[in-house]
């Protein structure tokens, strides 16, 4: 059986701003090989204003924070995101 690796992943806009960071793991239940997000997430806009924050735990999403591009807070449903950006972001 292998053991379980908690990696970061993180990844920036083309001009080297940071657009999202987190922690997940990368290992083996019961013989499948599984990825899953834990901790907390945070993406942000390309202008670096935080976007969105998700705490994760075993791979689901159990609090999330959003905020437009001012850096105002708002309800995570009026955020104006893409489909991908949303499965991206709201990931389970």
């Amino acid at each position: 059986m292998s053991k379980n690796e908690l990696k970061v992943r993180s990844g920036s806009y083309n001009d080297g701003n940071k657009e999202f960071s987190g922690t997940y793991v990368n290992g083996y239940v019961n013989g499948k090989h599984q990825e899953y997000r834990v901790g907390v997430w945070k993406f942000w806009y390309p202008n670096g204003k935080m976007k969105f924050e998700g705490l994760y735990k075993d791979g689901t999403l159990i609090s999330k924070k959003c905020w437009n591009s001012k850096g105002e807070s708002i309800s995570c449903d009026s955020l104006v995101i893409s489909g991908s950006e949303k499965l991206r972001m709201f990931k389970d």
